[in-house]
Parts: C-alpha cells; structure tokens; sequence
C-alpha cells in the first residue's frame, strides 16, 4: 500500500511512466522528488504499442484511485522521438512503435496534460532538480545502461532539434569497427552500453568468449582475475570517456553524469573513463568538467519519469 501524500510546498504529485525495454514502471511523485506509490511489470515490448500502453493505463487508474490531486503525467522513453508532440518515431528496443501519438493517446485516456521526454533527457533533468547536475547551466547524462544514450543541457535548457528531436549519441561511430549495434559497427552503442559490451567480449576475444557475456558477469570474472574480461571493460571504460571528451570540445558541460553502469562497475572503471576523457579532450574542458556517477542511484528511474512534468528547463 503507498504511504499517503502530504501536504504542503513541494508536495504537488505527478504521474510517471518508466518504459524500459525489459521493465517498466508506474510511479506518483512529488515535485519535491519524492516517491509515494509505484508498481512495476514486465514490459513485453515485443506486444507492441497498444498492449504496452494498456498494462499502464490499468495500473495508473488504480494509482489515482489511491493518490488523489495528480496534476500531471511524465513518460520517460528511449528514442527517436518528438518531445514538442510526444509521438515515438522507432526505437530499437521497441517493435512496433511507429509514429505513436503517445502523448495525445495518454492524454485522452487519463484527461491529464502529458509530457513526453528522451529517457536520457528525462535522467538528465532528475538529475538538474534532485541529484548531481543541481544548480549547473551546462551538463550532460549518459544513460550506461542497457544502451548509451545522451541528454545534453546547455544554458539550463535541454538541447532539441527544431522537430523536437533529443541527440541520439548511441549512434556515433567511434571505431571503424566493433559489435553491431542497430545496425552500425563500432558506434557508442557498440561499446559503452550494457548490451553492447556483453557483445564486445566475444568481439575481442573469440577464443575466450564463445558468446555474449553480461557486463555484470564480465566484472565478476574481472574481480577474480580474468585477464581477457578486464580488459574487455578497459575498452568499454576507454570508448565511454572518449564520448565524454566529445561532448566536452563540443558543449562544454560543467558534469557529466554516468547512469547505472558506472554505480555497478565501480570506481576504477568510472576513473578509466576520466583518463581516457584527459587524454582526448581540450585541457581546459578536461580541467572544468566533472565526470561523477549519478547521485539519485536506484531511485532515477522513477524520478526521470515524472521529471519532465516540473524540469522548468524543457
């Protein structure tokens, strides 16, 4: 049973919707950052937009039943997509979601105003209100999780294209070779995402790894001394810091924030990533950008997903 909502400043609730490839949730929060009901399910991605859609509006109509005074719903969502209309162009992980209105589709079935954000984005600006990009003007989020994603936000506004578009930096190519990764090799998903490093050991080390192997599996073979598993890492690490040194000399971000990867693999990767992104970048972005793990851990998700109803950045 969710605890009650209070009352007061900063209390003010907000629906989310976290869609995931794998798992998706139903969160109410507050503008304050705090979580006051949630449930979450399998995503079942591969039933397509209508089903998706139908588990969560089940699921929200029984949050407000209990959360009375919601004000408005957030979607935090992979890309391609338009945030100026909420329609989803086409994500990879995705099947099926082709040009779906999604915001409009919300907004008629719950009667509530809707935004619709780049899950990078989304991360990003939970990030600006309640974690480790508070009070900055520039700043960027890498999701390193299951993929690799960016939110950029410059002059306190998150970066969009005239159509809405977020940047879709997991399709960069950084090497003229590497895992394929929604149909390009050696882009930033080939290397610097959950999937894409589990593909990257057999890539490297064909003798080794007869298959793709997790990142999470690849750190405990680390741990214990495998030499082929650490250095798949290294690579991952050393590809996500010349990211960063990207948008450093093309942004010049105050922080870049690391999602989950970062949190799991620990710190001696995270500063694999900072000497990588020293040796690459511009010496005075490398001296004024900080690159920090996210501050929110286990709870962004949820906050990224009613994050864009308040971000006053958007």
């Amino acid at each position: 049973m969710p605890e009650r909502p209070e009352e007061g400043p900063g209390k003010r609730l907000i629906l989310g919707w976290n869609i995931g490839g794998t798992t998706s949730s139903a969160i109410v929060g507050s503008a304050d950052g705090r979580i006051v009901a949630r449930e979450s399910w399998p995503s079942e991605a591969p039933r397509g937009p209508a089903h998706m859609t139908g588990e969560f509006l089940r699921r929200a109509r029984g949050l407000l039943g209990i959360c009375t005074g919601v004000s408005g719903l957030g979607v935090s969502i992979g890309g391609p997509l338009d945030t100026l209309t909420g329609t989803v162009h086409s994500p990879p992980h995705l099947p099926g979601w082709d040009g779906v209105p999604l915001a409009d589709n919300l907004g008629r079935a719950l009667g509530l105003p809707v935004a619709v954000e780049h899950d990078a984005a989304a991360c990003l600006a939970a990030e600006c209100l309640w974690g480790a990009a508070r009070g900055v003007t520039h700043a960027a989020y890498l999701t390193c999780g299951t993929g690799c994603g960016a939110g950029v936000l410059i002059g306190g506004r998150l970066l969009r294209g005239p159509a809405g578009e977020s940047p879709e930096a997991g399709h960069v190519r950084l090497a003229p070779d590497g895992p394929e990764m929604f149909g390009k090799r050696g882009c930033v998903e080939s290397f610097c995402g959950g999937e894409g490093i589990s593909r990257l050991a057999p890539y490297m080390f064909p003798g080794r790894f007869a298959r793709p192997v997790a990142a999470e599996r690849l750190k405990d073979l680390a741990d214990g001394g495998d030499e082929p598993a650490r250095r798949v890492l290294d690579e991952a690490a050393r590809r996500t810091g010349q990211l960063c040194s990207i948008l450093a000399d093309l942004f010049a971000p105050q922080v870049i924030v690391l999602g989950s990867l970062a949190l799991y693999l620990g710190e001696e990767w995270q500063e694999t990533i900072r000497e990588e992104f020293r040796r690459e970048g511009l010496e005075v972005n490398s001296r004024r950008t900080r690159i920090v793990p996210s501050a929110l851990g286990e709870r962004l998700q949820d906050l990224s997903a009613i994050a864009p109803v308040i971000f006053p950045g958007r």
